[in-house]
Formats: C-alpha cells, sequence, structure tokens
C-alpha cells in the first residue's frame, strides 16, 4: 500500500525565538478527522512538546500551515504550499476503493486469469456507481 502523507511546515516567533516546525503527517491518521487541520496543528505541537493549551500554542494556530512533499493520495493536493482538503478526500477515497478492488480481485479470481481488463472493468464499475450517489 502506498505511503499517504504530506510534510507539514508552520513558522512562528514566540518570546523572542524564532520556531520552524515541520512535520510529516500521516495521512490516514487524521483524514476522518471532522477538523483535518486542526489536527494538523494539534499533532505538530504534540511532536514538537508545545502545551496545546499554552499561549504558544495560541501562536502557533495562527500561523498558516504549509504543505510540500506530498506522497501516495496527496499528490497533487498541495498547490502553492496549501492542501486542497475535498481534493485529498476525494483522492484518498478513491485510493481506499481501488485497494479493495485488488484485494477482491486476488480473492475471486485466479492468478492465471487476472488481467488489465478485468482491473480496469471493475474500477469502471466502481466509478460508475460513484457517480451514481
Amino acid at each position: 500500500m502506498a505511503i499517504n502523507q504530506v510534510t507539514a511546515s508552520i513558522s512562528f516567533d514566540y518570546k523572542g525565538q524564532n520556531f520552524l516546525l515541520k512535520n510529516e503527517i500521516n495521512i490516514d491518521n487524521i483524514i476522518s478527522h471532522d477538523d483535518f487541520f486542526n489536527s494538523v496543528y494539534v499533532f505538530i505541537a504534540q511532536e514538537n512538546n508545545i502545551d496545546i493549551y499554552s499561549y504558544q500554542f495560541e501562536i502557533m494556530i495562527d500561523q498558516n500551515i504549509v504543505f510540500s512533499n506530498e506522497k501516495g493520495c496527496a499528490t497533487g493536493c498541495v498547490i502553492n504550499g496549501d492542501l486542497d482538503i475535498n481534493m485529498l478526500r476525494d483522492k484518498y477515497q478513491t485510493s481506499e476503493y481501488l485497494s479493495k478492488i485488488d484485494s477482491i480481485i486476488r480473492k475471486n479470481i485466479p492468478q492465471e486469469k487476472r488481467s488489465k481488463e478485468v482491473k480496469k472493468a471493475l474500477i469502471e464499475a466502481y466509478l460508475l456507481g460513484k457517480k451514481s450517489r
């Protein structure tokens, strides 16, 4: 399975010191959170020993998160440092279904009968079902 991650960076000044925090975010761990971006702030704070009830955290969350180095389903979802969360969620869901399709193929179709055409047909069926919702 592909690694679904993105690098999140936040820069801010606190008590005369400049902080440049940069962490790899595993999309799989937080994609389902209702407030994705708040989850990123909390994750970065915890990874950098910043108390989420502190004034330093308040200063941090007033800054924009800059995203980069996207991998897996996040590829193409970062534009000029901004993360398109709707595109990311859509691509994540699609990648989850494609993984399930691969599993169904492996489980139900013998190796010698598997083909690109079978996979393509199942993907098309999935996409057709997705459009009809």
